[in-house]
């Protein structure tokens, strides 16, 4: 039978060693190794002894690796990459590692924290290091003694301090943002809420897909999301810091969830907008339950996204975007989206809601289908700004659907199109916007559009005192069962909606009669003089190939000779160089 005081005796034992064990833990995490780079205003090394006695200072550059085993209690240096280099006018260099001996020495961890490494170096001198992590920072403390009685050996004094490198690099600043290159890096990033606010650069294609060697189904955006669906609006922290992609891609992400899916779940908020940018997630498949899922953002809160873009397919309930979910006072910039949206309400090919936020120099591309509020590019909206935009998309809907925004509530649609084939089940469908209180200018429709009831070629229902469509045409086959027109399927006298110098095609529309607007031939829709009696603007706006095309959107103003984005003095230059000259033959 085992001595009861020896039983004791080891039972307090293996509970120290227990609590040890777990102190450890809970100070250096689960012993993945850490990679820590010098600050070389902190870090020297102070060279003494010798025949000479000449001190030397040493400044240290570079890093090292730190593994520890918590569970061991042990640790160790699994690579030194540092030298370092005195203060003379000969720049003489040590080796920091060599000096010493550093990726020999056996570490441990002490109860009061701190890791006590001893060794010998090639010279026989014995080596104590100190490390005391503290936050983010490495403290190193350590010196050589050379053997009893010995002459002619130096002393080498350690006094160093090291930042934790996180991530695959950098320090989160502007100008020296943390890299991510790999999924562990991006997941860490979505772990870690108090570098929301930093800076990252993507350096590194990298692929998310399930199947991969850790890879996984996520069940919640990757990076800031909704830390409690049982609550009404998206909690924890959202993303505040800038997300550079530097041109590359996140592939195959995946997610089944509820609401504020997306790369990133939330993005800004009011007094801290947030930036992402130059990146692609290509291939998402993400199936939400609730509201507010993009490709690449769930909510969007005064954020800037600028050079995005979005394949694969992603699905939703309500505020479903093929990039974007809900826009809230955001930009959204030259992005594109060919994602395969669907959901119920306020679906879209590129961004769901735009409230009060600008959507400048994007497209659409991917088939969106949805119940009410369901467009091209934009699903609603309300407030903003879209233009110089265009999208490609079919459509499908019950309700005010359109092939570019399915309603744009008081805000501005300029200088847009659409092409892809609009349907709806209900009412308020349109080939451009399916319900109009808001100002449309300079855009036009190509797109087949059918329904029941408020059918246009360009716009469904156009109403409120702000409802105003000007300088705009649809060219569209334009079917429905009622209040079906070829370019405004209604547009109540009572409503003081206005349409003014816009046309439509009576022979490819089928329709004789509109809401509002001018019906043209097709021959007199390609006519020049058809618009610019009407006031249009062929200089800046509009082109058109007389008695070949439609008009069509400049992408450069007519007084741009170079094509720059800018009418200056170069190109009257380049009107000079070739005034009157004959091009007939070139």
């Amino acid at each position: 039978m085992l001595n009861s005081s020896k039983f004791l005796s080891r039972s307090l034992v293996l509970l120290g060693l227990c609590l040890l064990s777990q102190s450890a833990e809970a100070k250096y995490g689960s012993g993945k190794t850490s990679t820590y780079v010098f600050v070389a205003e902190q870090s020297k090394v102070v060279r003494t002894g010798g025949i000479a006695s000449v001190p030397l200072t040493y400044t240290i550059k570079g890093n090292f690796q730190l593994a520890i085993d918590p569970n061991a209690g042990s640790a160790s240096f699994a690579h030194v990459d540092a030298n370092a280099t005195d203060d003379s006018p000969f720049k003489r260099t040590l080796d920091l590692n060599h000096v010493f001996n550093m990726t020999s020495l056996v570490g441990t961890v002490e109860p009061t924290g701190s890791i006590k490494f001893t060794g010998k170096a090639s010279d026989d001198s014995d080596i104590n290091i100190t490390v005391t992590l503290q936050d983010n920072l490495a403290y190193l403390i350590g010196q050589t003694t050379p053997p009893p009685n010995s002459a002619d050996f130096f002393i080498f004094n350690l006094g160093a301090v090291a930042q934790l490198r996180k991530y695959a690099g950098g320090s989160g600043t502007a100008g020296d943002p943390y890299q991510i290159a790999t999924a562990d890096d991006l997941m860490a990033l979505g772990e870690t809420p108090a570098d929301y606010d930093k800076h990252f650069i993507l350096t590194d294609d990298i692929d998310l897909y399930p199947n991969l060697p850790g890879g996984k189904v996520f069940d919640k955006a990757v990076i800031a999301p909704d830390t409690d669906p049982s609550k009404d609006w998206g909690q924890g922290t959202p993303f505040t810091g800038v997300f550079d992609g530097s041109g590359h891609t996140i592939l195959h992400l995946t997610i089944k969830g509820g609401g504020y899916l997306g790369l990133f779940g939330q993005l800004g908020w009011d007094l801290a907008a947030a930036e992402v940018k130059n990146m692609g997630v290509v291939d998402v498949n993400i199936i939400g339950s609730g509201r507010f899922v993009g490709g690449l953002v769930g909510y969007n809160n005064y954020g800037d996204v600028a050079q995005c873009y979005s394949t694969g397919a992603v699905s939703a309930t309500s505020y479903v975007g093929g990039l974007v979910g809900y826009n809230w006072i955001g930009d959204v910039t030259h992005c594109s989206s060919t994602c395969q949206v669907s959901g119920d309400d306020k679906v879209a090919g590129l961004v769901a809601l735009n409230y009060e936020g600008h959507v400048t120099n994007c497209y659409s591309t991917g088939a969106v289908n949805g119940k009410d509020s369901v467009g091209g590019l934009v699903g609603g909206n309300a407030r903003g700004h879209v233009s110089h935009c265009y999208s490609t998309s079919a459509v499908t809907g019950a309700s005010e659907v359109g092939g570019l925004a399915g309603t744009n509530f008081e805000g501005t649609v300029t200088q847009c199109y659409s092409t892809g084939a609009v349907s709806g089940s209900g009412a308020r469908v349109g080939g451009l916007v399916g319900y109009n209180s808001g100002s449309v200018t300079d855009c036009y429709s190509t797109g087949m559009v059918s329904g029941a009831t408020e059918i246009g070629g360009l716009v469904g229902y156009n109403s409120g005192k702000s409802g105003d469509v000007a300088h705009c045409y649809s060219t569209g086959a334009v079917s429905g069962t009622y209040n079906v027109g070829g370019l405004v399927g209604y547009n109540p006298f009572w409503a003081w909606g206005r349409i003014t110098s816009s046309f439509w095609d009576i022979d490819t529309s089928g329709r004789a009669t509109s809401a509002g607007g001018i019906g043209k031939t097709t021959a007199e829709m390609q006519t020049g003089k058809t618009f610019l009696d009407a006031g249009w603007d062929f200089v800046n706006v509009w082109g058109i190939g007389e008695n070949q095309t439609y008009p069509y959107l400049r992408k450069y103003s007519a007084a741009d000779i170079n094509q720059d984005a800018s009418v200056n003095f170069l190109d009257l230059a380049v009107l000079a160089e070739n005034w009157l000259t004959d091009i007939s033959d070139r």
